[in-house]
């Protein structure tokens, strides 16, 4: 019952708040060009805030781990591959197949993921996050754009120019990136510098919660079901299984083991629906994979975490 009531504390309050956001949404009270608006706020502001923080108060020689970083990019591919082949048969309409395979893999990890890890691990900063936000973050975005211009109904070619200045230009990476001498150099930011981004940082989670929760459409599922359900169930079910599940006999630390969960357990990005309809894929379709591996994992999250409290892995 003690690891029950944990892994419910861990995940329960972040969907509580998300479905604040949710009922604030439905009821208009905040509306289409306010979520607009703030998600911006968030992206370009306060969530590189608390990145900035985060990198340069750590010791980034410290946090990088090569093993690590390199099982959670074999896997990203392998979960790619894996949705693609598995689409090829099962997703009939050509044009959908790019909309399903990149809901499958990429996870809402910065979002969700970083205040479930800070939840589960009783802390602000986690060096095995900031790998994944540096190293595997960027490489969705590859991966994205290799299947959406595949598809892409319009006939274009991947631009590796573009694609490659889409992430050295993206706020987070700025972020991690401009953070990188302060703490390789052990450089502290001044008092009133670093009290100022905290107060940026310390808005980005709940506001990006409530957010997420403010952009959900129930609408936007309707039909199609075995596809929604496939990219949905693939992404919250069957790669945390797959990939986390025997990182605890491979010698990775508790704090690993947590982060790879959390990083394939999340459901799919909101971004995919952005990303996807403007390569000229199906973006409703990722927009109800989306909606349907949320309310997934509001059951499968809590149910991963009771599980590794009760094998003593947390």
């Amino acid at each position: 019952m003690e690891h029950l009531a944990f892994s419910l504390n861990s995940v329960i309050p972040v969907f509580m708040v998300m479905g604040i956001g949710f009922y604030l949404g439905r009821h208009s009270i905040l509306t289409g060009d306010f979520v607009g608006q703030a998600t911006s706020l968030v992206f370009y502001t306060a969530l590189p805030a608390k990145l900035f923080l985060d990198v340069s108060r750590s010791n980034f020689s410290d946090c990088l781990d090569v093993g690590f970083t390199a099982y959670l990019l074999l896997c990203t591919c392998a979960a790619f591959a894996g949705a693609w082949i598995l689409c090829v048969f099962l997703v009939r309409d050509r044009t959908a197949v790019s909309a399903v395979v990149h809901s499958a893999f990429r996870g809402n990890f910065v979002y969700l993921g970083l205040p479930i890890c800070q939840s589960i691990l009783g802390r602000e900063s986690i060096p095995s996050t900031i790998m994944v936000v540096t190293f595997v973050l960027p490489f969705y975005n590859v991966l994205a754009t290799i299947v959406l211009s595949y598809y892409d109904p319009s006939g274009r070619k991947v631009s590796w120019k573009r694609m490659l200045k889409d992430i050295l230009t993206n706020p987070m990476i700025v972020a991690i990136l401009a953070a990188l001498p302060f703490s390789l150099l052990g450089i502290r930011l001044p008092s009133v510098a670093e009290k100022s981004l905290s107060y940026l940082g310390q808005m980005s989670t709940p506001m990006a919660l409530i957010l997420i929760g403010a952009g959900i459409r129930p609408s936007s599922f309707a039909g199609r079901g075995t596809w929604i359900g496939f990219g949905a169930i693939y992404k919250v079910v069957v790669t945390p299984l797959v990939f986390a599940v025997p990182m605890q006999w491979m010698g990775f630390s508790t704090e690993q083991i947590v982060t790879a969960f959390v990083m394939f357990a999340v459901p799919s990005a909101m971004n995919v629906y952005i990303v996807t309809k403007k390569m000229g894929g199906d973006g409703e379709l990722g927009a109800a994979i989306i909606t349907v591996s949320m309310l997934l994992s509001a059951v499968t999250l809590p149910v991963g975490i009771w599980v590794m409290k009760s094998l003593g892995v947390i």
